[in-house]
């Protein structure tokens, strides 16, 4: 198909909602229309306003039944992915998906708190699920992209580009990710996530993590793989006084931490928590045997700021999770770049036009849901499980 123009309809109006709508700003050399913004917020109408979009609804169904829509961006809570994925591509339009691509949210017969079940049962149904979108998707002839922002980041686009260039042997990964709690309060609950600080936040230095190291792999010709995971969870703030701390996780972990061996014996060790004050942090660190990488996705120090007051800036956003905006901070700037979401847009939109692959599409997604599926049966079980 010749795509003179890529119409696209937004699923979903918070936060990640508002990094991809102002990605699409910044797309460049297709013609991409904000057809419609999709959603139940009270805020919708400003929203769509405020991002150029031509249209909002709050009814999926109007969505899918626009036949000018060429591809749906979802980015709504976990538990409503899968549905909206299979929707979507039966309706003969390609998808964009946030991160996880799907999860376990509960069955009949489960205790009230869904985080409690058996997470060997989960996998299982994980695995069902997956094998189900990828049959909806080979029947539907339309593209997937996996929205995992971390991969676009120019930090981390560079730091690729180098170790290729070099041929340096990735040794180890170390990535961090996580904040003081997230503001949505659906992910205090495992029936609407999916899991805690595992699949929503863990899961980007994961994808990170299996992306670099198939790409060096690859560019070598050695084979790839992950041999074994080992992780450790747990809801610590349940037990102490949390002050600042705004995660209240109900039946999911506010601590997560994932040693991946890969094939060739190398590591990755990654952490994610909802016990950061001060900024959300968000960092990458490659470990070479001969060169060091460091990727600040958050903070970074592209432009420290001091204020003795707020005023005129009450409204400001300076710094994410951060208390207030007094005092010195590492400022917020363009952070719908330096994060990568307009690098992934751009990516999707031009694979669109182009029917091309994405560096971030299906198989990640795929293996990354994989993995911290395996990480949960890992914790659960105390052990190392090998692949």
């Amino acid at each position: 198909m010749n795509y003179q123009k890529i119409s696209v309809a937004l699923v979903g109006a918070g936060w990640a909602g508002e990094m991809h709508a102002k990605a699409y700003e910044h797309v460049y050399g297709v013609n991409v229309e904000r057809k419609v913004v999709c959603a139940l917020e009270p805020t919708l109408p400003e929203f769509a306003v405020r991002h150029h979009f031509q249209g909002y609804t709050d009814n999926f169904d109007n969505v899918l039944k626009d036949p000018e829509i060429d591809v749906v961006d979802i980015v709504t809570p976990p538990n409503l992915h899968k549905s909206m994925i299979i929707a979507v591509l039966r309706a003969g339009k390609h998808v964009i998906c946030e991160k996880p691509l799907t999860g376990y949210f509960g069955m009949p017969g489960d205790p009230e708190r869904v985080g409690d079940v058996p997470k060997n049962k989960m996998l299982r149904q994980i695995q069902k699920d997956i094998v189900e979108i990828e049959a909806a998707l080979s029947e539907s002839g339309k593209q997937f992209f996996y929205a995992e922002n971390w991969l676009y980041a120019p930090a981390f686009v560079r730091a690729c580009q180098l170790i290729l260039k070099k041929g340096t042997t990735v040794l180890q990964m170390r990535g961090i990710a996580g904040h003081k709690g997230s503001h949505a309060g659906y992910v205090r609950y495992w029936n609407k996530s999916g899991g805690g600080t595992v699949t929503r936040n863990l899961i980007h230095p994961v994808s990170a993590a299996l992306y670099l190291k198939r790409l060096e792999m690859n560019a070598k010709g050695l084979p790839y793989g992950v041999s074994s995971v080992y992780c450790d969870c747990s809801m610590v703030t349940e037990r102490i006084e949390k002050r600042h701390i705004a995660a209240s996780p109900v039946d999911v972990e506010d601590f997560s931490h994932i040693v991946l061996t890969f094939a060739d014996g190398t590591k990755a060790t990654l952490t994610a928590a909802d016990l950061y004050l001060g900024q959300a942090i968000n960092a990458f660190e490659i470990y070479g045997n001969d060169a060091v990488f460091r990727c600040n996705y958050t903070p970074n120090d592209l432009l420290d700021t001091y204020f003795s007051d707020g005023k005129g800036i009450e409204d400001e956003l300076i710094a994410e999770k951060s208390d207030h905006n007094l005092g010195r901070q590492h400022a917020l700037v363009a952070d719908e770049i330096v994060r990568g979401y307009y690098g992934e847009m751009q990516d999707f939109v031009e694979c669109i036009r182009e029917n091309k692959e994405p560096i971030s599409g299906f198989k990640l997604a795929k293996e990354a849901m994989e993995i911290v599926s395996l990480a949960y049966c890992s914790a659960e079980q105390g052990k190392r499980i090998d692949l």
